[in-house]
C-alpha cells in the first residue's frame, strides 16, 4: 500500500536497532492485508525512553515494539500495565489508544509458542536453565513457572539482578534457583536441566561466545537461543556439535510479532506470510 495521510503508523524501538527484522514481518502482513499501515525501526537512546513513548503518542502512532534494552525500563513510561506484563516484569509491545500508552508482554507467548513448534515440547513440568536476567529472561522465566515447569534456574553475570525475578517465584509451585553465569557453576546443574535458553544479546555480533564448555552439552538437552540473527550462534554452534537438539530465535520473534500484531489492528495475523518475510529478511531465503 502507499504511504499517505492515512497511514497508520507502529513501529520499534531499540539501541541498536539497524539488525532488526520486525519491519520486514510487519509490512509483508499489511501488505497481505491491504492495510494502509507501515512499520518503522526506531535507533532510541536508553535516556530518551519517555520522551521517544510520548513523542510516538503525540505523533499518532498506532503502538510500538520495544527491544533491547528498552523493556523493563518501559514499565516507567507507560500509563497502563496488562497484568500479565506486570507479572512477567517486562514490556515489549505498547498499545496506543486516546493518549493512553498501554504496555503488553509478548514474549512469553512468543516463547512458548516457539518451543512447542520447534521442540514439540511442553513447558510443564520441565526443568529449565535460562541464561541472562534483563527483560527476555525475565519474561522468559516467569513464563515457565506460568506454564507449570518443575524448576527454574536462572544465571547471570551480576546475581544482584536475578532477585527480583527470584522473589517472582516466592509463591510459585516452580522451584527457583539463581546461579552465577560461569560455566563451572552450570557444570553442576546442568544434569538436571531439560531446556537451556540463552536469553542475553550474546551472539548478536560476530565473535561473541558466553565462553561455555563442550562438557555441559549432550543429546538429552535442548537448547534455544533468542538470537536470531546469525541463524547459528556460537551456542547453537557447539550444542549441536556435541549432539544437543538446537534452535534460534526466529520463532519467538515471529510469535510475539503475531501476538503484538494482533493487540494494534485486532485482526487475525497472517502468520504464514510474516514467517517467509522474516526468513527472506533474515537469511534470504523462504520457509
Amino acid at each position: 500500500m502507499p504511504i499517505d495521510g492515512s497511514t497508520k503508523l507502529v513501529g520499534v524501538f531499540g539501541w541498536p536497532i539497524a539488525h532488526t527484522a520486525s519491519p520486514a514481518m510487519h509490512n509483508a502482513a499489511f501488505g497481505a492485508l491491504r492495510m494502509n499501515w507501515a512499520y518503522l525501526a526506531f535507533p532510541v537512546d536508553p535516556k530518551n525512553l519517555g520522551p521517544a513513548l510520548a513523542g510516538a503518542r503525540d505523533l499518532g502512532l498506532v503502538g510500538v515494539n520495544l527491544t533491547v534494552p528498552h523493556k523493563i525500563l518501559a514499565l516507567e513510561f507507560v500509563n497502563e500495565v496488562d497484568p500479565h506484563a506486570r507479572k512477567l516484569g517486562a514490556v515489549n509491545t505498547v498499545c496506543i489508544e486516546n493518549g493512553i500508552l498501554r504496555g503488553y508482554n509478548t514474549d512469553g507467548y512468543g516463547f512458548a509458542r516457539a518451543i512447542k513448534e520447534e521442540f514439540n515440547l511442553s513447558l510443564k513440568g520441565k526443568r529449565v536453565l535460562v541464561l541472562g536476567a534483563g527483560g527476555a529472561g525475565r519474561a522468559i522465566a516467569i513464563q515457565c513457572a506460568v506454564d507449570g515447569a518443575a524448576r527454574v534456574f536462572v544465571a547471570n553475570r551480576t546475581l544482584s539482578k536475578i532477585e527480583p525475578i527470584a522473589r517472582e517465584f516466592a509463591s510459585a509451585k516452580t522451584a527457583f534457583k539463581a546461579l552465577p553465569l560461569d560455566s563451572g557453576e552450570l557444570g553442576r546443574v546442568i544434569d538436571d536441566v531439560d531446556l537451556l535458553v540463552n536469553a542475553t544479546s550474546v551472539g548478536l555480533a560476530e565473535g561473541d561466545s558466553l565462553g561455555l564448555e563442550a562438557s555441559l552439552f549432550s543429546p538429552k538437552l535442548f537448547v534455544y537461543d533468542i538470537v536470531y540473527r546469525p541463524a547459528e550462534t556460537a551456542l547453537l554452534k557447539i550444542a549441536s556439535e556435541n549432539g544437543a537438539k538446537v534452535a534460534n530465535g526466529l520463532g519467538m520473534l515471529l510469535h510475539q510479532g503475531v501476538k503484538s500484531f494482533e493487540l494494534w489492528t485486532k485482526r487475525k495475523a497472517p502468520v504464514a506470510v510474516m514467517r517467509r518475510a522474516l526468513s527472506a529478511a533474515i537469511y534470504g531465503e523462504s520457509k
